[in-house]
């Protein structure tokens, strides 16, 4: 069927508050392509927002999710314990940060998983205040939507919010509010006791139950966090009795180039939220943590219909495995190595690219006006479009709608890679230039 025919009948059944980046109907997806209903085939750098880090239809990951299926679909936790639940925790509680015991619970997405973290968090402090900062997204329902920063399309026409959510500022360092790290690399422990004067001021230190922050804003830029400002932040939550909330819903899962983007500087959250990659397009999201702080909830607090089904951890233990037999942790460093040094190389060119930023194979893009501050929105747009027309399917983000997020799958063979770089430089060219 066409895509005209296909939009004519999504316009008539689908509301139009859930769109759609790209105008196309996949059909078929499997290692780094996609097939639209009329043939067409694209790389995908996409992967279903840092869902698909194995690829599409890993061999591996399918035979575990139908060998699962044919032997039962659902029963629900909470009814009776499946075996998978259990050895899905332990393999996530071995990942941990930190050395001492912990604990997991499973639900179905992000936002979810988020949700709970707060929860959790709330009941081991008896204290109630959040403290979420500038660029986050942590998703859409109702708590995890007032958590999230950016007013449009995600916060605005949905109020009343959640109490007791407070807002500080995350270190954008190409966009500082002191004019970026000076001589003295000042600028990011200013950062930090910005922070500790707005909890102060503004909160009450022992209000605090928690701290949510992701360590590579996602939604808000592809933003790394100096780990300067997050060993600050640990320190900070001890110092006043807090948590430290670490979601990783987006660059968990070996994206980073490690488990967790936290692992990189050897830092220990006290709570992991982590979704997407995790089951490689299943339903699936887990909260991990210290035993003490996750044990806090009695029986019964938390639950969930459908979290850890038995087919979404199937899938989930088949993707762990996937990302250890292939090494993919090393193949993310080297997917973003190669990427960067590309860009980096086409920013002489092209001033517009104001800013290359990211860990691993979560790579940012940043378009700026000739006044090389300005955000320049239109320039991803166009990118987005001579890329597409190309093959190859890119996604914006960022809190002003100026940064392209590469998300490539980790498995990306070197001549996937070179594919890639050249359509994409074929794009940023032509875009520029228009």
């Amino acid at each position: 069927m066409s895509h005209a025919e296909l939009q004519r009948r999504r316009d008539a059944s689908v509301v139009r508050a859930a769109a759609s980046i790209h105008p196309i109907y996949p059909a078929e997806a499997k290692g780094s392509y996609v097939w639209d209903g009329e043939g067409k085939k694209y790389l995908d750098f996409s992967v279903g927002i840092a869902v698909m880090n194995v690829g599409h239809s890993h061999p591996k990951v399918i035979e575990a999710v139908t060998k699962q299926a044919s032997s039962f679909q659902h029963l629900c936790f909470a009814v009776g314990m499946h075996e998978s639940y259990v050895e899905l925790a332990e393999r996530l509680n071995a990942l941990m940060p930190g050395d001492g015991p912990s604990r997991a619970f499973f639900a179905n997405s992000g936002a979810e998983a988020v949700e709970n973290a707060v929860k959790i968090a709330r009941v081991a402090t008896g204290r109630q205040g959040i403290v979420a900062f500038t660029h986050a997204f942590h998703g859409r329902t109702h708590m995890a939507l007032s958590l999230t920063a950016k007013a449009n399309p995600y916060k605005a026409p949905f109020a009343p919010r959640a109490a007791e959510i407070y807002r500080a500022d995350y270190p954008y360092c190409y966009r500082c509010p002191f004019g970026g790290p000076g001589a003295d690399g000042l600028c990011c422990q200013h950062d930090a006791n910005r922070l500790k004067d707005q909890v102060a001021s503004f909160i009450g230190e022992d209000q605090v139950a928690a701290f949510l922050v992701e360590p590579v804003a996602g939604e808000g830029g592809f933003i790394p966090a100096p780990a300067s400002f997050l060993r600050a932040v640990r320190a900070y939550a001890d110092e006043i009795g807090a948590l430290w909330i670490d979601d990783e819903v987006q660059s968990g899962i070996g994206r980073t180039g490690a488990w967790w983007a936290v692992d990189h500087d050897d830092l220990e959250p006290d709570i992991v939220t982590s979704a997407k990659a995790l089951s490689s397009g299943f339903p699936l999201a887990a909260v991990v943590g210290r035993a003490d702080v996750m044990d806090a909830p009695g029986p019964g607090h938390l639950g969930s219909t459908f979290g850890g089904n038995p087919v979404s951890i199937a899938a989930a233990l088949a993707t762990l495995d996937v990302i250890e037999e292939e090494d993919l942790l090393r193949r993310a460093t080297h997917i973003g190595d190669r990427f960067k040094t590309m860009l980096h190389g086409l920013q002489g060119e092209f001033p517009r690219i104001g800013d290359v930023r990211g860990v691993g194979a979560m790579i940012g893009i940043e378009f700026v006006a000739d006044d090389a501050k300005t955000p320049d929105k239109a320039a991803v747009e166009a990118v987005v479009r001579h890329a597409r027309e190309d093959g190859l399917l890119l996604l914006p983000t960022g809190t002003y709608g100026n940064v392209i997020r590469l998300l490539p799958p980790l498995n990306l063979s070197d001549a996937e890679i070179e594919e890639g770089l050249q359509k994409l430089e074929g794009a940023l060219r032509a875009a520029l230039r228009d």
